[in-house]
């Protein structure tokens, strides 16, 4: 049985000092993000929890949706400029700072092959709102 193929997502991290490197997220696993050894994504800026941050991929009509949640860190994690609260989906070219660190998020195919017609409709006056909406 063949593997299904999935759009390419994946972070560019600019961690000060260092040059920037690519990494290419697959939807088949969590992505921790911090300075612990075993963490996914592994950053040695001192300004970053051991355990900062998490990327979960959770498929949607069959395109994996990323969506990142800060890990009680200290510092916090940003999301274009504003404090995360809670689990929020990533879209293209969002940018994501955690201690000194940038990192942005490319998604280009994101949600491009999915029409209209296959998203939920609301009722008129509904205040209810897409689950992928944070």
């Amino acid at each position: 049985m063949p593997t299904p193929s999935y759009p390419k997502a994946s972070l560019i991290v600019r961690e000060r000092g260092l040059p920037k490197r690519e990494v290419i997220l697959s939807p088949d696993r969590q992505w921790t993000i911090g300075r612990q050894l075993d963490c996914s994504i592994r950053l040695t800026d001192a300004y970053v929890s051991r355990l900062h941050a998490v990327i979960n991929a959770f498929l949607f009509r069959g395109q994996p949706l990323y969506f990142i949640s800060d890990y009680h860190s200290r510092n916090g994690t940003f999301l274009n400029g504003l404090p995360l609260q809670h689990s929020t989906l990533l879209h293209h070219e969002d940018v994501i700072c955690m201690g000194t660190t940038l990192l942005v998020f490319y998604y280009p195919e994101m949600l491009k092959e999915i029409s209209l017609a296959e998203c939920p409709e609301f009722p008129e006056g509904s205040t209810d709102s897409p689950p992928w909406v944070g």
